[in-house]
């Protein structure tokens, strides 16, 4: 359900009945109007020019195609085109070859006129010749000839000291990967420029102000479009910030009211410049000084040895007059009421302005997801005096997406989210969400009121209803309620509080397992979540970690007829070793228990049940659990996961991966933590989209018991921890 993408419609979700007569009425009154709409675009819409793209693959015409309607969307949409848009339009395609490494391209244009006649011209890096004039066409087709592909052979460095030539050379080309194929490694006079501005920059950013990167050699074979490139660079004197004396002037003050010196060894660059810069404004910020100017002067630079320099810098900071708000307006808004906007300002008239608070409230305003732009504009009222004005444009109320996912277990899944912004101008939101698959049924509904309870805790309602078919009973469970979000940015943490009340049921399942749990339970529940993540990208972690725990606890106190208490951990670490290689570690963790007896007070639906894709992948979703004497699966009171996981990038779309699952379990938790253990190992290959990894993974389970398959494959989105 996590992974899902974009696509058509074709859902069992919502169901609405008719009777056959309304339902006849309402078929052919579709058809009329269809048909009624057909007629009036025939007579009243003008046939857009046939333009066509060959030459370039499929997918590539399509996407050429579609540049061009972007590009030239209205002269594309007349009957008829001039010689101009014709010619302008060639010249946007071989731009476009020659963007994409073909640097010798041509094309040849069929032209037919209104008249019926045809002409045809062939041109390469220049339109010559032009097109006669005046001109009509009703009809053009580009035919396109890429001719060689060009890219690198080898990339060469000279004077290159502190920056290992393997990670110089990534700037300029693909290293990450197994296979050099040339779509890796392709060159362009403009990739190569760009190469060297961030080499340069890199440099720079390091302590070296001086250096430079120029190219030195290029040779370029245009039978095979190999490229060898010569680089020198030029790195000169190390520079590092041993001091920085600051010295602030108040308003026309000649001598400095306060004096400080700052020690630091900090590389010099003109991006260290501008953060002690912007620091330093942002401190006289806080106290009314908003325009607060800085500059940085060399007091005294030593050589050290012939390589590094010593800076001692001087810097001057005039404060400006003091600044007090005068009127905070906003601008744009139609639907939002004033008084939302004016909670998220955390600035008042008559105060002085803080030009960080003023930037604060222009973020907590984006922030509530119902505005396109948030700008702010001061307004000078006189030298003491600044009006805030606020200008935001609004957003669509109402957002659509239809949903497509697949897992091995659940298989083909779809479904649609509707999403409505800014109900009653307060910024309030409501999702509802409704997937299908070959064995689930799933609908969520969830309320959210932004920052209710102050500065970013959220109030959320939430209902809910899920059908499954397990691997060994029917999972039913419907519910709601109510809670709190919390986002602390400066531990990066995720803190949900809220209270659920769920009706439980376990059906279909053999009458001797119900002695392991409760059944049919109602439950009362608080549940608390904590998130913290660091990972690089949530969808292809390569460098970071994440942790995440969830603790729900029921009691007959809070509404339910069953008291017991679950807990789940999981984490994840993934590191970079170079050349596409990513090494990953996962652990999760879970319990459940009660101080009844099973039978009593655990629902049957709270046991664990191991395995699938993003579990153990040597069994499919819920084979990996405690059998009985006579194999039947039970469900687990506790267990422990472990993965350890290789993969190696073969292109920057397709790598491989290897891993291996381990898991141990009990049935019992007074066998904590585990009493019987699981291994697999395994190996797939995965496909980057935009959404997640497709994933194609064989698991191979090393002591498999007697009904346990020898491995399972499955195929999947998204990635497994």
């Amino acid at each position: 359900m996590a992974n899902l993408l974009q696509v058509t419609p074709g859902l069992k979700i919502l169901r609405v009945r008719f009777s056959f007569p309304n339902l006849l009425f309402f078929i052919l009154a579709v058809l009329l109007s269809f048909s009624a709409g057909a007629a009036f675009a025939q007579t009243n819409v003008v046939k857009p020019v046939q333009v066509k793209i060959s030459g370039y693959g499929v997918l590539g015409n399509r996407q050429l195609k579609r540049m061009l309607k972007t590009l030239e969307s209205t002269e594309l949409k007349q009957a008829t085109l001039d010689a101009s848009t014709i010619e302008d339009s060639a010249l946007i395609l071989l731009a476009q070859l020659r963007k994409e490494g073909y640097l010798k391209p041509s094309i040849a244009v069929q032209i037919t006129l209104t008249n019926g006649q045809k002409l045809e011209t062939r041109w390469t890096g220049m339109i010559e010749p032009p097109l006669q004039r005046p001109l009509a066409a009703r009809k053009v087709q580009f035919k396109l000839k890429k001719g060689v592909l060009y890219h690198y052979k080898e990339v060469r460095f000279e004077g290159l000291k502190t920056i290992p030539e393997k990670k110089a050379r990534q700037y300029f080309l693909e290293t990450g990967v197994l296979l050099p194929l040339k779509s890796t490694r392709v060159y362009t006079p403009e990739r190569l420029k760009s190469g060297l501005a961030n080499l340069t920059e890199v440099l720079q950013r390091d302590g070296f102000e001086n250096a430079a990167a120029r190219v030195t050699a290029v040779e370029e074979n245009d039978k095979n479009g190999l490229v060898r490139v010569r680089i020198t660079v030029e790195e000169g004197r190390k520079s590092l910030v041993h001091s920085v004396r600051v010295e602030t002037f108040t308003t026309n003050a000649a001598q400095p009211s306060t004096s400080y010196v700052i020690k630091t060894n900090q590389p010099y660059s003109t991006l260290w410049v501008q953060d002690f810069t912007q620091a330093l404004k942002a401190t006289n910020y806080h106290h009314g000084y908003p325009d607060t100017t800085v500059t940085i002067t060399n007091l005294q630079h030593n050589v050290i040895n012939d390589q590094r320099v010593e800076l001692d810098l001087l810097a001057q900071v005039h404060t400006g007059p003091l600044v007090r708000v005068g009127e905070i307006n906003f601008e744009g808004e139609k639907r939002t009421r004033q008084s939302t906007m004016q909670n998220r300002v955390p600035l008042k008239p008559g105060e002085l302005l803080d030009r960080v608070k003023a930037e604060e409230g222009r973020t907590r305003l984006a922030r509530l997801g119902i505005f396109d732009t948030v700008r702010l504009r001061y307004e000078r009222e006189d030298e003491q005096t600044r009006d805030l004005r606020y200008e935001v444009k609004e957003g669509k109320r109402t957002d659509v997406n239809l949903l497509f996912g697949y897992g091995s277990y659940e298989q083909l899944r779809g479904g649609f989210q509707i999403e409505q912004f800014n109900l009653f101008g307060l910024a309030h939101h409501a999702e509802l969400r409704a997937i299908q698959s070959f064995k689930a049924s799933r609908g969520d509904f969830t309320y959210t009121m932004p920052e209710f309870f102050g500065r970013d805790i959220d109030l959320f309602f939430n209902g809910f209803g899920l059908r499954r078919e397990e691997i060994s009973f029917l999972r039913l469970e419907y519910g709601g309620g109510a809670g709190v979000h919390k986002f602390f940015k400066a531990s990066a943490n995720d803190v949900t509080v809220r209270y659920n009340y769920q009706v439980l049921s376990a059906t279909e399942l053999d009458p001797a397992l119900a002695a392991q749990g409760a059944l049919n339970p109602n439950v009362g529940a608080f549940i608390f979540d904590i998130r913290h993540d660091r990972r690089d990208n949530p969808l292809y972690p390569q460098r970071g970690w994440k942790v995440f725990a969830t603790l729900e606890s029921a009691s007959e106190y809070f509404g339910g007829d069953v008291s017991y208490e679950r807990l789940e951990l999981a984490g994840s670490f993934h590191l970079p070793l170079g050349g596409g290689r990513t090494f990953s570690l996962g652990a999760s963790h879970g319990l459940v228990g009660s101080l009844g007896s099973a039978q009593k007070d655990l629902p049957f639906n709270k046991r664990f049940f191991p395995g699938g894709e993003n579990s153990i992948r040597g069994f499919q979703d819920g084979e990996a659990s405690p059998r009985d004497a006579q194999g039947r699966i039970i469900g687990a009171e506790t267990y422990i996961l472990g993965t350890v996981e290789f993969e190696q990038a073969l292109t920057p779309k397709w790598s491989l991966v290897a891993f291996s699952d381990n898991m141990g379990f009990a049935q019992k938790l007074g066998r904590y933590p585990m009493d019987q253990a699981l291994y697999s190992v395994g190996g797939g290959i995965r496909w980057k989209t935009i959404v997640g990894p497709i994933r194609l993974e064989y698991g191979h389970n090393l002591n498999p018991r007697p009904r346990d398959p020898s491995g399972t494959l499955h195929f999947s989105l998204g990635f497994p921890f």
